[in-house]
């Protein structure tokens, strides 16, 4: 600001200056040459001034300017860290340079995301591929030549096969989610029926573990209007979870409540919980919470499936989120806008 004020003092003093000069020639010459006079030596006086007021004002104009310049084409070349310096002073381009900034700070987010998932996925990709050649190498080379061994190894390179399949589709799905290839196919169901739909796909699991999951739905005969199938696979995904990250002889919990129009789902775990620091980071591509707290290893996870969910539940344009503390559980929550009850045709708007 004091800047600007300096300017405006030399501007002022500069034009009094040109004022004083031109009454002294008027005063010093005849009334018949005044003018033409006055008018000269305004002229020069004022092309004097233009060119003292560029001189001075030249790093104040055009320095911000070259600075812009050098910046843009750093950006356009990839070094996303480039960052323009404010000055005092500067404030008529204040804002061009933090729109800048703030391009270029984009740009390095989205570089250093595409650096991790390229990191992620080349990880998870080759895990199965190498587990797989090493098992038909020695089977092939005859160092594995017992029938049983055999199938035993044949039966681990399928599931590593399907792995693979399930990881990649994953990434398809997701990859198509993010740029919108993937149109939401609404209709009306009852979530509940849903729930517990679901929730039988995993009793061979269940019994396995010894484990089960209790329900409690407290208002019955939900009506909601989302895409069904949709829906299923983030049901499936976060119960999974919840059962992998359980151990043996565990409850999980699935509660419904409904507020504001809107149900609310949430599943609840007693796994080995998520700490804060974590949290935040859950639904990232390829984000995995600490394996060594992982009661099941022998179901090594994508690190896709929350990703998936929350860009699911995001495309319906409502919420997800998670709670949870270690030794404590977690418990996810999603909503689902209410569109009615099976027993009222009541439509709630």
């Amino acid at each position: 600001m004091r800047k600007y004020i300096t300017r405006a003092t030399l501007f002022t003093a500069m034009t009094l200056f040109l004022l004083l000069v031109s009454i002294v020639v008027v005063a010093m010459s005849g009334i018949e040459n005044s003018y033409m006079i006055v008018i000269i030596v305004l002229s020069v006086l004022s092309a004097c001034l233009i060119v003292l007021w560029v001189i001075i004002d030249y790093s104040f104009l055009f320095r911000p300017l070259y600075q812009i310049n050098k910046g843009a084409d750093a950006i356009a070349k990839g070094n996303y860290s480039t960052r323009l310096q404010i000055h005092k002073g500067e404030i008529g381009i204040v804002k061009l340079i933090e729109s800048i900034n703030k391009i270029a700070l984009d740009f390095q987010n989205l570089e250093e995301m595409r650096k991790s998932f390229v990191a992620s996925a080349s990880h998870e990709l080759r895990s199965p591929l190498t587990s797989m050649q090493g098992f038909l190498q020695a089977i092939i080379d005859g160092t594995i030549d017992n029938k049983e061994e055999q199938d035993k190894y044949l039966n681990i390179v399928y599931g590593e096969t399907k792995r693979l399949s399930g990881l990649i589709n994953s990434m398809l799905d997701l990859s198509r989610m993010e740029y919108g290839n993937i149109d939401l196919v609404r209709s009306s169901f009852e979530i509940h029926e849903t729930i517990n739909q679901v929730v039988d796909k995993f009793s061979p699991t269940l019994l396995k573990k010894q484990s089960q999951i209790v329900t409690n739905f407290s208002v019955p005969n939900i009506i909601v209007f989302a895409d069904k199938e949709k829906i299923v696979q983030v049901l499936i995904n976060i119960i999974d979870n919840a059962i992998k990250y359980s151990p043996d002889f565990s409850k999980i919990h699935i509660n419904t409540y409904v507020h504001n129009k809107r149900v609310y789902v949430i599943i609840k775990d007693n796994g080995s919980g998520i700490s804060k620091k974590d949290q935040q980071f859950i639904w990232d591509k390829f984000y995995m919470v600490d394996k060594a707290r992982t009661p099941n290893k022998t179901q090594p996870s994508t690190g896709l499936g929350l990703s998936i969910v929350k860009k699911i539940i995001e495309d319906h344009k409502e919420t997800i989120w998670v709670e949870s503390n270690l030794g404590e559980g977690s418990a996810f929550t999603f909503t689902l806008k209410i569109v009615g009850n099976k027993t009222s045709t009541n439509v709630v708007k």
